[in-house]
């Protein structure tokens, strides 16, 4: 849920507007309490809309297939680290999943990693 700008859009709009009509936009930007690096922000990009932040995380796709996989990774070759199998994966599925994440599947399939470097 994005959070309201600290300055409200209205305001903002006067100072894009004062830019746009020629006038002192500084000016309007100090009457409305809006901040000159906001104000120089709002006139740069030529909207009052306030840029979106953060966003949605990317998805890591984790499935069956490639924990089965982590699992015939072990089986062919025991001494194979975190590491390694991680650029297996990406080989394999074209994901680049963590090491801690590789470790917590293969803990929950019974295996454990001694050597993770």
């Amino acid at each position: 849920m994005p959070t309201e700008p600290k300055r409200g859009l209205a305001a903002r709009t006067r100072v894009l507007d004062a830019r746009n009509a020629g006038r002192d936009w500084m000016l309007v930007a100090d009457c409305n309490d809006i901040p000159a690096t906001t104000a120089r922000d709002i006139v740069n990009r030529g909207t009052p809309e306030v840029k979106q932040r953060g966003g949605s995380r990317a998805a890591c796709v984790n499935t069956p297939e490639m924990e089965a996989a982590l699992v015939e990774y072990i089986e062919e070759n025991c001494l194979y680290t975190l590491a390694q199998m991680q650029e297996m994966l990406h080989f394999d599925f074209g994901v680049r999943i963590s090491t801690s994440l590789i470790s917590k599947k293969l803990c929950d399939k019974m295996y454990t990693m001694k050597q993770v470097h």
